[in-house]
């Protein structure tokens, strides 16, 4: 089963992040020159597949995905589980596993998270989401982790652990920006979850903005060079960042300037 290791970056919708970036090659050479190991790309809502791989664009999608493998670069793909019913959640777990198969992804990223927009169901439906998902992943020698809140507690009614009881991997969203510190932020999301015995691979806060982002660029970078410091310090397997699009110029440079 294929791991998430090293450093990695969330892209929410791909054609803008490859437009801004001029076009694929320099997509490319930048993927490099942040030394990143792997990116995360989003597959999917509920039932339904995200804009990112249909068939408008299902052919960027592609070539991005053979130009990361060509360069050693993992492409694992995220989708945002709904599960009103149990029928719906096994519905909702062989799509991901379609998709991931068709596009020759090496991963999958539940982005389990509560709130209206999110997870509707209750812990039943994360376990037939979970563990359908789990297995046609494991047929496949795919990865599969969970992405979720960084201090599960914080959401009583969320399954968490029926959706962590099922992966090999936890990507707790530790979104530091409004943290008194990162170390702060980060030492709470490790106590929180000391009881999940899967890797951790945090995921720390790349923007500038509201909800955890950092409140500038110049916050960003500094936040991004302690959490990197930390990841290593704490002996994580990996660590990724949200995300491509909405990080300014001063949070690339740390990546750029900064081992893996």
């Amino acid at each position: 089963m294929n791991q998430l290791t090293g450093r990695c970056m969330f892209i929410w919708k791909l054609l803008p992040v490859v437009a801004a970036e001029i076009d694929l090659a320099t997509f490319t050479k930048k993927v490099r020159k942040a030394k990143l190991s792997g990116i995360w790309i989003k597959v999917g809502d509920g039932r339904a597949e995200h804009t990112n791989v249909n068939a408008a664009n299902v052919g960027l999608f592609n070539e991005v995905v053979k130009r990361m493998h060509d360069a050693g670069v993992s492409v694992w793909g995220w989708h945002v589980p709904i599960c009103p019913t149990e029928a719906i959640a096994r519905q909702e777990a062989a799509l991901a596993c379609r998709l991931v198969e068709r596009l020759r992804l090496d991963g999958l990223l539940c982005d389990a998270e509560a709130g209206d927009a999110y997870f509707k169901g209750g812990p039943a439906e994360a376990t037939e989401y979970a563990r359908a998902t789990r297995e046609g992943l494991d047929s496949l020698g795919a990865g599969f982790a969970v992405c979720s809140h960084d201090i599960p507690a914080n959401f009583p009614r969320f399954p968490f652990t029926e959706f962590a009881r099922h992966a090999s991997q936890n990507a707790p969203q530790v979104y530091y920006g409004s943290s008194p510190s990162v170390e702060n932020r980060l030492e709470r999301a490790i106590a929180a979850n000391a009881s999940v015995e899967i890797p951790m691979v945090p995921v720390g806060a790349a923007w500038v903005g509201d909800a955890g982002g950092c409140e500038s660029p110049s916050a960003s970078a500094e936040r991004a060079r302690a959490f990197i410091r930390l990841v290593h310090e704490h002996g994580f397997p990996g660590y990724s960042f949200w995300h491509w699009m909405g990080a300014p110029a001063k949070f690339w440079e740390v990546l750029f300037t900064t081992p893996a």
